[in-house]
């Protein structure tokens, strides 16, 4: 197998190519349920493999949801037409994301205990020592007292 992903299925669905809607492939609603694929603006990728209903070489692609959970079939694939019936695998749902976004850096350590030291001056909370550190190993090690 060349893709490693495509060993795995993670549903399998006959459908019909819509006709009036360049040839897009509606995912049921319950293998939607399953995947727990929501309607989203900026949605998924899917990895997908699809043939002619019960014959045929299967042809694997990458393709966008629509905000309703439809992929298009690729230009290059001729031989499905408007309103055959299709048997689709669906192998990885993956997150669209934008690669080229500046990346959040991770917080510094020394920042973030900063902040600390800075937001327990302005709320000090209940502290029953008033003597400040003078006595500090009594209130740690009361036994050793």
């Amino acid at each position: 197998m060349a893709n490693p992903h495509l060993a795995r299925t993670l549903a399998a669905f006959q459908a019909v190519v819509h006709r009036t809607k360049n040839r897009l492939i509606a995912i049921p609603a319950q293998v939607q349920q399953n995947l727990g694929l929501g309607r989203r603006t900026n949605n998924h990728v899917v990895l997908y493999s699809i043939r002619p209903a019960g014959r045929g070489r299967w042809n694997h692609h990458l393709s966008y949801l629509t905000y309703d959970n439809e992929f298009s079939i690729p230009s290059d694939v001729t031989r499905i037409k408007e309103g055959a019936r299709v048997d689709v695998k669906l192998h990885r749902v993956i997150p669209d994301g934008n690669a080229l976004a500046p990346a959040t850096p991770p917080p510094n350590p020394s920042s973030v205990l900063l902040a600390l030291a800075e937001q327990a001056e302005r709320d000090p909370g209940e502290d029953r020592r008033e003597d400040g550190s003078t006595h500090v190993d009594d209130y740690l090690y009361p036994l050793h007292a």
